[in-house]
């Protein structure tokens, strides 16, 4: 068996490279998700009120996604086209005898 060639290193390197980044796009938005809910779970235990409050934001925030989620939909399934293309009218053909 022939050892690799220098164009395989070279396709190995982009290939971890494109490994790394989509890890690292993927886990900064996870972190930050995480990162938020122990903020906040540690502001509810060292506050009294803040986990009501925190509740209702939560409420608020699911219910505001719902709402954009709702009329982005309708918004789609709704959309009339651009402008209206003119068909001719339909001619019955007799098939030939």
């Amino acid at each position: 068996m022939t050892p690799p060639t220098r164009p395989y290193r070279r396709w190995a390197r982009l290939g971890i490279a494109a490994v790394l980044a989509c890890g690292l796009c993927c886990a900064a938005p996870l972190i930050g998700l995480l990162g938020g809910i122990g903020a906040v779970s540690a502001l509810g235990a060292l506050l009294q009120g803040f986990e009501v409050v925190s509740i209702v934001l939560a409420v608020l925030a699911v219910a505001g996604a719902a709402v954009l989620w709702i009329r982005r939909r309708r918004r789609r399934v709704c959309r009339v086209p651009d402008r209206a293309v003119d068909l001719p009218e339909p001619t019955q053909h007799h098939p030939a005898r």
